[in-house]
């Protein structure tokens, strides 16, 4: 008698070597009932008690369609999004909770601190972000769609790998995600999207690998059949801007990459499904431990963290910097954030820490007294933004030549160091450049960013204040014109440089056209604010200016002043009384009085 299979309400004959290949295929489950009078007798018997047909379902695929008919439950998907959605809501209701506003501040830290990225691993050595990050979300519309997509694609993965399949992609998810977002992404990530991710390319890639050995009823929900799912999930995020497509790539590989190198207990024989269980477990501790590592290990690889430095050109600032790529925002400008009025780089936005580089200018009186910004000045300047009382430190070495250098520590109302601010200054004319940084203090530990910032401070290379810059652009395309001539030499003295500038002026006035009674003008105060920059003479330059305009009551004081400061109190006195007469009403007269005052007591 021909043998009979009994399933699913149809009663047919079969062909064993049809039978067995089919068992083997995963497309006939052991339940099934098979008459073979040679191995049954007249009676049907399910196929999983005949001995003959063991070796056929031990086969990878008919151990797999034996799992998804078993209907386990998913406990490891149903307790992650569980714990995901508790976690969740506690950060969304924490606002109405009865916490108190130090246990809702307490609150929000916690879940700040959650945040995985360059910052939290390579920096702040957070360890265990990456498991925390997939807990904090940035609000409703964050948590709910991640939690669907966790919660979805979770059971169906677990469905079809067990639990262990499910831990090993969860852990591959996270482990090339958090790779991927430090290495490529330079701002902090939250939510459990990197696990969502991983679990639905796990769920694309089941399909593809198992194919016809899942069965018919399930095998909908796997491979091509999530491919719209896909459309919806990326074209959604696609459009966000808070969005970190490198996660959720590094996530989607992970999850297809543990599941194409994965081989779950239950689609092996059944003689080395306990070894196997043990070697998924493993793998799961080694990129579990390998995810921990990924901080300490970039942070020894200095361009894989940073990426090569990139030359920008400061024009605002005239000086050029070397900064890490990393540092640097994707749309091309050459900084992305401006602390007190300087371009300034952090190593992420949220980043209270920064390293800068600016360019005051200052009025002649400010400059000419040397250094302004040092002591209470600076402490002054900065304790608004650090929020805390400061005081000196032990600097380091000055940038070069010229500048100056400067730290100081500020400290909160406990008298705890918070914050520590190193500048170096270079003063030159009324231009001061100012570089440095300011890192959180750990203890008295400055910190791994002071290092990367050092770097940055040491590689600045100034070049000419932009005024000067665009004064001899215009005096290269036209250097007989006397207004350019005298807006070269105002730049030129701006910069403290006497020589050029007063040569400059010299030749404007000389010609006697309409720029010069503004020659006269600059170059006269730029001798009175300068007056040993220049050779005494016994009759000036400026003499029979003082003598032809008595009630010019600039060039008045301007050349009283002058000549008070080099000694000739009775040519101060002279054209002091000459203003006087000419302007009685002179408000000038307060400081030419003085000065003529000053020159003769001093005499």
């Amino acid at each position: 008698m021909r043998p009979r299979l009994r399933h699913e309400g149809d009663d047919v004959p079969i062909d064993l070597n049809d039978l067995d290949d089919r068992i083997r295929a995963g497309e006939i489950p052991g339940h099934a009932q098979l008459r073979h009078a040679p191995w049954t007798g007249n009676e049907f018997v399910p196929l999983s008690q005949l001995a003959d047909l063991a070796d056929a379902f031990d086969a990878p695929r008919a151990r797999l369609g034996a799992w998804f008919a078993a209907r386990r439950l998913p406990v490891a998907s149903t307790v992650t999004t569980l714990v995901v959605l508790a976690f969740g809501l506690l950060q969304l209701f924490s606002v109405v909770l009865p916490l108190g506003d130090e246990g809702y501040v307490a609150v929000q830290s916690f879940y700040g601190s959650l945040a995985t990225g360059l910052e939290a691993l390579v920096f702040d050595q957070r360890v265990l972000s990456p498991w925390g990050s997939q807990l904090a979300h940035a609000g409703p519309m964050h948590l709910f769609p991640n939690l669907a997509v966790l919660g979805y694609c979770g059971f169906r993965v677990e469905r079809a790998l067990g639990s262990r399949g499910y831990g090993l992609v969860a852990a591959a998810a996270l482990f090339f995600g958090v790779l991927f977002i430090v290495l490529f992404q330079r701002n902090a990530v939250i939510g459990s999207s990197v696990l969502g991710f991983g679990m639905w390319g796990a769920q694309l890639a089941i399909g593809f690998r198992y194919g016809d050995g899942i069965p018919p009823r399930q095998r909908r929900f796997y491979g091509y059949g999530n491919l719209l799912f896909f459309a919806v999930l990326v074209g959604a995020s696609l459009y966000q801007e808070t969005t970190s497509h490198v996660a959720h790539l590094g996530g989607f590989l992970g999850g297809v990459v543990a599941t194409f190198g994965l081989r779950p207990p239950h689609v092996v024989p059944r003689a080395v499904s306990g070894r196997q269980g043990v070697v998924a477990l493993a793998v799961i501790g080694g990129l579990s431990v390998a995810t921990l590592l990924i901080g300490p290990v970039v942070s020894r690889v200095p361009v894989a963290a940073w990426w090569p430095a990139e030359t920008i050109v400061l024009e605002d600032v005239g000086a050029t910097l070397e900064v890490p790529a990393r540092l640097l925002p994707e749309d091309g400008r050459t900084h992305v954030v401006s602390v007190q009025g300087m371009p300034a780089w952090t190593t992420s936005q949220a980043s209270e820490e920064f390293v800068f580089c600016g360019l005051d200018t200052l009025r002649w009186e400010r400059a000419l007294a040397g250094d302004p910004l040092t002591g209470e000045d600076l402490a002054s300047h900065w304790g608004r933004r650090l929020q805390g009382s400061a005081h000196p430190v032990e600097a380091p070495a000055p940038r070069g030549p010229g500048w100056t250098s400067h730290a100081l520590e500020f400290v909160d109302a406990e008298g705890d160091a918070r914050y520590l601010l190193v500048e170096q200054h270079l003063l030159r004319g009324r231009y001061l450049n100012r570089l440095g940084y300011v890192v959180a203090l750990d203890g008295e530990d400055p910190g791994p960013r002071a290092e990367l910032f050092d770097e940055v401070v040491s590689s600045i290379v100034v070049g000419e204040p932009p005024t000067l810059a665009a004064a001899r652009d215009e005096h290269l395309r036209n250097d007989a014109s006397p207004r350019i001539r005298v807006e070269l030499a105002a730049a030129l003295h701006d910069v403290g440089d006497f020589e050029q500038a007063d040569a400059l002026y010299a030749l404007v006035i000389a010609s006697e056209g309409d720029q010069t009674p503004r020659a006269v003008s600059e170059r006269l105060d730029m001798w009175r604010l300068h007056p040993g920059a220049f050779p005494r003479t016994e009759t000036p330059w400026f003499w029979r200016w003082l003598e032809d305009y008595p009630s010019d009551r600039s060039i008045q004081q301007d050349g009283v002043l002058y000549l008070a400061a080099v000694g000739d109190c009775a040519g101060a006195r002279l054209f002091h009384e000459g203003l006087a007469a000419n302007r009685p009403d002179a408000v000038e007269l307060v400081s030419t009085a003085g000065a003529v005052l000053s020159c003769e007591q001093g005499r």
